[in-house]
């Protein structure tokens, strides 16, 4: 039997763009495409997007050579331009492989916004899932950045 991994990851992100700018930009399916995958070689697709309190997305990350991850959100609770909370469940081939909460928070600052990003994992197969959340979210956020230089 393969022990559970748990694991809490904090991010943080100045954007030059206001917390409704990032929120719409989370908010909107079109630009959370664009920004979502990690790497250039690494695809997202959306199966289902329902992005409202009580809603769900169905996505796969697609890598050439590896099995999709499917990844089911469940909105929890969304505050226009202050915060998203969502749980995740992750699947690689036929396996669940992680859980997690979420929460995105939007704050004013000097620059724009900041933003900070929790996430609390469990991860029930052994295969360090807490280091492909750092990398893919870290990714992400990076990438988010850049819908503001448009």
């Amino acid at each position: 039997m393969t022990a559970i991994t748990h694991a809490t990851i904090v991010m943080d992100r100045t954007y030059n763009a206001s917390p409704a700018r990032v929120f719409a930009a989370w908010a909107d399916l079109d630009a959370r495409k664009r920004w979502s995958a990690p790497a250039d070689d690494i695809r997202i697709e959306y199966e289902a997007s329902d992005f409202r309190e009580g809603g769900r997305d169905l996505s796969r990350c697609i890598e050439l050579g590896n099995a999709d991850y499917v990844a089911q959100v469940f909105y929890l609770d969304i505050t226009p331009s202050q915060r998203i909370v969502f749980a995740e469940d992750v699947s690689h081939g036929d396996k669940r492989v992680s859980a997690a909460l979420i929460c995105v928070e939007l704050m004013p600052a000097d620059a724009g916004a900041r933003l900070t990003l929790t996430l609390q994992i469990a991860a029930f197969d052994g295969s360090e899932m807490e280091k492909g959340y750092q990398f893919g979210w870290s990714a992400a956020l990076d990438n988010l950045g850049k819908e503001f230089a448009r």
